[in-house]
């Protein structure tokens, strides 16, 4: 086996393989032999069916099977032995279908090979916007209230209020008001805190078991995922639009819980909170935390933009742009297959840094650091089926199987990198603290960049 390297520019090579007879025939025959054993033949017992037959019928498929492994791995130990930064997948010259697929052969293969441009990370020194959320008393009012909520008791009142919850039957209405033959049906809760306007509310209070209200769930609650809940429905269902008649079966609603030491404990551990200045207080703490981690967010966000605006990596454009169509699983209009190639492009540029940041900074990921993430994340998916508490080695045995999952370890490696990495950029970058009241905060989180409004095609 044979293979060379012809540098057609700094950002693209190409790399030529000559597979000898020798390279393949020994590979060719031992599956041959095995097929052999095992073929099933009419005319012939297993075993037996002679070799020229087996290589007849099954010559050149194995053939063209080994040919392919072996231009694989030799391109693979290749790339590995030269430590050539590779960009996307090779791209065959010449392969296979310019040759005759015969054994005895010499084939010769030629594969495009896109490079990873050489450069340092140009860090931004201009001040990155970090937004802090200015927590107000009613933010920690409906922190507390959330919490009595949650920790509170179920009663059932004679009578609805703002806070209940009804649960009864929902049936849908015809245009003349009248149940809908066939219409949906079902028996399912509201709660009157969903209703966004106080006029809509008013009609839902001081209503009693047995009682029924007409009313359009869209128009009331204006959340098309909630009402699509509330009532079983797809979306696009058109009973979605539909008044419906609610026949109230039962009342309910959630005592809060007492502000007093049995709540703290139960929330903070014995004694860690004493009164409702030192409860306050730590839902203050606990709110600030919160929106930290989407403050971090918006800052990434921003920062990766930067990034990119800042180190204008150049990439080898047309050999990915053959490849992305090459891959494409049906042809795209022009503007689709831009776009995709832009935050293709993208993608590459911001990996190729993050690689760059970390190699620079020594930034490895342990072992024990991939399964203390994976650990969190199945701990995650346990929860959300309503499992809190998972046994140590039932953790531990889930864990090490979603690691060892098709890329997952190559995922959450890159995941624990880019953390650290960001975690590096925040110390060194300058931060602009700006501090906004809540509304203004959220509206500052999804707002995007000058540098996504141009890309947004």
């Amino acid at each position: 086996m044979q293979i060379s390297q012809e540098q057609q520019s700094e950002l693209l090579t190409v790399l030529k393989i000559r597979l000898q007879p020798e390279d393949y025939q020994n590979r060719v025959k031992d599956i041959l032999k095995r097929y052999q054993k095992s073929a099933q033949i009419p005319g012939f017992r297993p075993g037996h069916v002679p070799a020229g037959l087996i290589k007849k019928q099954y010559g050149q498929p194995v053939l063209l099977d080994e040919l392919n492994k072996l231009v694989s791995e030799s391109i693979s130990n290749y790339v590995f032995e030269q430590k050539l930064e590779v960009i996307g997948s090779p791209m065959p010259k010449n392969g296979l279908d310019q040759q005759t697929l015969e054994d005895g052969n010499t084939f010769e293969f030629s594969y495009e090979v896109g490079l990873a441009p050489k450069f340092s990370v140009q860090i931004p020194t201009g001040k990155i916007p970090y937004y802090l959320v200015k927590v107000d008393e009613k933010m920690i009012n409906d922190d507390a209230d959330d919490l009595r909520r949650r920790y509170g008791k179920f009663s059932n009142p004679e009578k609805s209020e703002e806070n209940s919850i009804l649960y009864g039957e929902f049936n849908e209405l015809d245009e003349a008001g009248n149940l809908k033959e066939g219409g949906n049906k079902t028996t399912t809760t509201l709660s009157i805190e969903r209703i966004l306007q106080a006029n809509d509310r008013k009609p839902f209070i001081g209503l009693a078991k047995g009682d029924t209200i007409d009313f359009h769930p869209m128009t009331v609650i204006g959340n098309d995922t909630e009402v699509a809940a509330m009532l079983r429905l797809e979306k696009q269902s058109p009973a979605m639009q539909s008044n419906y008649r609610l026949t109230v079966m039962t009342i309910s609603r959630i005592e809060l819980a007492d502000l007093n030491q049995e709540f703290f404990d139960k929330i903070y551990g014995e004694g860690n909170v004493t009164n409702e200045e030192e409860f306050r207080a730590k839902s203050r703490e606990g709110i600030l935390v919160y929106f930290e981690r989407e403050s971090d967010r918006k800052m990434r966000k921003d920062l990766r933009n930067e990034l990119l605006a800042h180190n204008n990596l150049p990439l080898p454009d047309d050999f990915l742009k053959r490849m992305l169509k090459a891959n494409a699983e049906k042809p795209m209009a022009d503007s689709e297959f831009d776009h995709q190639y832009y935050h293709l492009a993208e993608d590459l540029r911001w990996n190729l840094m993050v690689t760059k940041l970390a190699t620079d900074q020594g930034f490895d990921v342990t072992e024990d650091e991939l399964k203390e993430l994976a650990r969190g994340l199945v701990r995650q998916q346990f929860a959300q089926y309503g499992y809190y508490e998972i046994d140590d080695a039932k953790l531990e045995e889930v864990s090490e199987r979603y690691l060892n999952e098709d890329g997952n370890r190559e995922r959450l490696d890159r995941s624990i990198r880019e953390n650290k990495v960001f975690a590096h950029l925040k110390s060194v970058v300058k931060l602009d603290m700006i501090e906004l009241p809540y509304q203004e905060y959220v509206a500052r989180l999804q707002e995007k960049t000058q540098h996504e409004l141009e890309h947004h095609h």
